[in-house]
């Protein structure tokens, strides 16, 4: 199953995320795919508190740039939270990655999960397009692709959630919340 959670900056998109992925079984495996990188005090300082919110049940998985090798290892019965998608672009663009080539590769991967009910993917991104028009040429590019990478996984997700203030409204799909 493909689950898509997006929302503005401190929607509680992530929170969101985590309680819908906790209330699916006491019986899964909770991998937390964190894309984020500590490059200052207040960035070690926010992961740190993010670890000691989510408690023992999730293993934590770091991986800045190549998401589909941590896909490709998830046995039965595991629900993969990957928070987020919108700094997994932040860091393929920082490193020159090509983004096209990345979105089909991680898109193809993801694929392989949907309708699959023995696996949950989670992906939390933010919604960058509702704000104004970036004036940066990479201000632009980056929400572009941002969006972009939002609606694909948005046609493949069995389901889709807009975060807005700490409550989610159902946009594709249906659960109770």
């Amino acid at each position: 199953m493909i689950i898509l959670v997006l929302g503005g900056a401190r929607s509680g998109k992530s929170r969101y995320a985590i309680k819908y992925a906790e209330s699916l079984s006491n019986f899964f495996d909770f991998y937390y795919i964190a894309t984020a990188q500590a490059m200052d005090e207040e960035m070690k300082n926010r992961i740190k508190r993010h670890k000691k919110e989510r408690g023992d049940k999730w293993k934590l998985i770091e991986e800045p740039l190549d998401l589909c090798e941590v896909l490709k290892k998830l046995k039965k019965n595991s629900v993969a939270l990957i928070d987020c998608l919108t700094l997994w672009i932040t860091n393929l663009m920082m490193k020159n990655y090509s983004l096209e080539e990345s979105f089909k590769k991680f898109l193809q991967e993801l694929k392989t999960f949907k309708n699959r009910p023995d696996i949950y993917i989670i992906c939390v991104a933010n919604e960058v397009g509702l704000g104004i028009v970036p004036d940066s040429y990479l201000g632009r590019k980056f929400r572009d692709y941002a969006g972009f990478l939002n609606q694909k996984i948005a046609e493949l997700a069995d389901e889709v959630y807009f975060v807005v203030a700490g409550y989610p409204l159902i946009l594709k799909g249906i659960k109770d919340s």
